[in-house]
């Protein structure tokens, strides 16, 4: 569940910068106010003392990262780190005119693991992302369909041998949020979300299938951006996750 979580928000980073009439920057798809300079989340678990809910123990977790921004709010690093805060991996993204074209993932010694590239069609829509390896061994591609608000619909993974093995699919609401998203292998659906949302548009609760309902509690900074998530699993809590956010003077 929680690579899945984690996999659409990779993929829908990787491929929004090219959208920068619908969304503007990268500020604006995180609901970041003011000029966000960096931000890091950190994941604790969470320890329930009755009266409150504290953090425990650092964990590793897809969160435990942190993007840095240029002054037109669109991120231009990644980095993330193990529980200790060690660095484990980086990686660098490319622009041409504002919209991305390609990024590039370092190791925690700085040696370059892997490159991903974007094709357009003649009209400027990316339609697919090509990504390989220093080595050769892990190479895989995506290819996407748009809805007319230049939001993804599908989104299909496609091994080294170009035959899909995985496919995504979105639904939105009338404010753009993902509404529902369904993970598809082998033609067969594996996991289903739905999604439901604060007035600011905040994430505060996530089905997954008919067992399992995350709910979201956050608190906020004087800008308005949430710096403090805690997260219940099935009303119980289970993770707290920390925003750490620098500004631009």
């Amino acid at each position: 569940m929680r690579r899945y979580i984690f996999i659409i928000a990779g993929l829908l980073l990787m491929i929004s910068c090219d959208q920068q009439q619908e969304s503007n920057n990268d500020w604006t798809k995180y609901r970041l106010k003011g000029k966000v300079k960096s931000f890091r989340e950190i994941k604790f678990l969470a320890v329930d003392r009755f009266t409150e809910i504290i953090n425990g123990e650092r964990v590793k977790h897809d969160y435990n990262k942190e993007f840095l921004f240029n002054l037109d709010g669109l991120i231009i690093e990644k980095n993330e780190y193990i529980p200790d805060g060690t660095l484990e991996n980086r990686t660098m993204y490319l622009y041409q005119n504002n919209e991305l074209i390609e990024y590039n993932d370092y190791d925690s010694q700085g040696m370059l693991f892997g490159t991903g590239k974007y094709k357009k069609d003649k009209s400027g829509q990316v339609t697919r992302l090509n990504y390989k390896t220093t080595d050769g061994r892990y190479n895989w591609s995506e290819t996407y369909k748009f809805d007319h608000h230049n939001r993804p619909l599908e989104i299909n993974r496609l091994n080294r041998e170009n035959v899909i093995d995985q496919k995504q699919k979105y639904i939105y609401d009338e404010n753009g949020n993902i509404k529902e998203s369904e993970l598809y292998r082998d033609d067969k659906l594996v996991s289903k979300n739905i999604y439901n949302y604060n007035e600011d548009g905040s994430n505060v609760e996530l089905n997954y299938g008919d067992s399992i309902t995350y709910t979201h509690i956050y608190s906020f900074d004087s800008k308005g951006n949430w710096i403090k998530k805690i997260v219940f699993e099935n009303k119980n809590p289970s993770g707290i996750l920390i925003r750490e956010i620098e500004y631009f003077d």
